[in-house]
């Protein structure tokens, strides 16, 4: 009789065990990168009344007979957590970004040096990617805990010099066409380059796209005429080619004239191309964007692991001023320095996991690498399995109101219907004792 006591009470623990369970999911439906978790229960001990025995099919033999068993009651079978990824949440901070996969970021303490083994790495895997960079320049996450990926080849990812943004001068410079050979040569300042164009404004056009490296438009730069004539001969042109550092087009000096009369400059309106041999000589300062550039070295990233930090500029010594993050798709973390010029900094590392649930959850996000996870690799994010990353998204919690409070409910009901065993159990007791009376 006091077996079903004994079953009441355990059902009564392990179902406020599932409701801590709940109440956990529910308390965190609003913490990023949350994965709820679910309580399975698993029947207790049994004690066996009666033991089974074989059928003897043999002249004056029994048949079988099946075990006879009582059990005490229900323990905590399992908690699971679901790995399901949650929802995508807009977020104003350039350096948030969310995996749109099955992939963790890498996190954790300082280790000097690079490194490929996760597992004796000791550091931790999260899935929220809330990050900034700290004072000594690295990418660390909300905690103050670094984050790890593939750093910069020696080398490599050296943005132009000086940037396309950054300013020369031309003085008293002559502007010459040279139509005699194929294709086209112009020369601005004593800069010559090809151009297949015949039209004047095409090729300054084209010397500016080829010599400022801003490609074939035309935007960004206003070409100024004055004194210009509709004779045959080659006229005297001032020519101003000005912009500020962010491209905004200046107005030359003297006389702004129509940009439209560019295409006028050598002729009466219907010629549009210059003579043969045109010269134009040049009696004003000009200011062009681009001068002694130095083409970039594009990034390259390391296949080993180490923390993510902005690095030096060979010239001075110094790391780069960044104004502004962005966080791409395949990991890559780039920043905007003051001159307007791209610098890579690093590319966020994945970690896919073979056992999600045999990761052990701690503080805060965190995940610690348990003993039955599996395999456990690196990659770079490529969209496979382990995901991509998007920037200026955060995580949101997956956890399922809706199934919280309908397990909720079963919980309750549960909890009073193992209440009542206990109940019941205790009047059956107090009917014993007063039997003597």
């Amino acid at each position: 009789m006091v077996r079903s006591m004994i079953a009441g009470v355990a059902g009564l623990k392990t179902h406020q065990s599932k409701l801590d369970v709940i109440g956990n999911n529910i308390a965190n439906v609003n913490t990023w990168g949350f994965k709820s978790s679910s309580f399975n229960f698993a029947d207790s001990m049994y004690s066996t009344s009666i033991n089974g025995s074989a059928g003897n099919d043999l002249a004056g033999g029994a048949g079988g007979r099946n075990a006879s068993q009582v059990g005490y009651g229900v323990t905590t079978g399992s908690i699971s957590t679901s790995f399901q990824a949650g929802a995508p949440a807009p977020s104003a901070s350039s350096l948030d970004c969310m995996i749109d996969g099955t992939g963790f970021f890498l996190v954790g303490n300082m280790i000097n040096g690079s490194f490929t083994n996760v597992e004796e790495s000791g550091l931790n895997l999260s899935r929220i990617g809330s990050f900034s960079v700290d004072g000594n320049g690295y990418l660390v996450d909300s905690m103050g805990s670094y984050v790890y990926g593939y750093s910069l080849v020696d080398g490599t990812g050296i943005p132009e010099k000086p940037a396309t943004a950054s300013e020369w001068t031309i003085k008293n410079a002559n502007v010459t066409i040279n139509k005699n050979v194929t294709p086209n040569t112009i020369s601005i300042g004593g800069v010559q380059v090809q151009t297949t164009k015949t039209d004047f404004k095409g090729q300054v056009q084209d010397w500016i796209a080829q010599v400022t490296k801003k490609g074939g438009e035309f935007e960004g730069f206003t070409i100024n005429l004055e004194n210009y004539n509709d004779g045959v001969n080659p006229p005297t042109v001032n020519l101003t080619i000005e912009s500020n550092q962010k491209g905004v087009v200046q107005n030359g000096t003297g006389d702004p004239g129509d940009p439209d009369k560019i295409t006028n400059a050598w002729g009466n309106g219907n010629n549009t191309t210059a003579p043969q041999g045109g010269t134009a000589q040049d009696n004003f300062t000009q200011t062009v964007i681009g001068a002694n550039r130095v083409p970039g070295i594009a990034a390259e990233f390391s296949d080993e692991l180490s923390t993510i930090q902005i690095p030096t500029d060979p010239d001075t010594g110094m790391a780069y001023n960044i104004q502004s993050y962005t966080i791409n798709e395949d990991g890559s973390v780039v920043g905007v320095d003051e001159q307007g010029r791209t610098i890579a900094i690093g590319q966020l590392a994945l970690i896919t996991v073979e056992n999600p649930n045999g990761l052990e959850k701690t503080s805060g996000y965190y995940y610690n690498i348990g003993p039955n996870v599996g395999t456990i690799e690196h990659i770079k994010a490529n969209g496979g399995a382990a995901g991509k990353i998007r920037g200026n998204y955060l995580e949101m919690a997956n956890v399922d109101l809706a199934n919280e409070f309908s397990q909720m409910i079963t919980t309750q009901r549960g909890y009073q219907a193992n209440s009542k065993i206990i109940t019941v159990t205790d009047q059956m007791l107090e009917e014993l004792v007063n039997m003597k009376r």
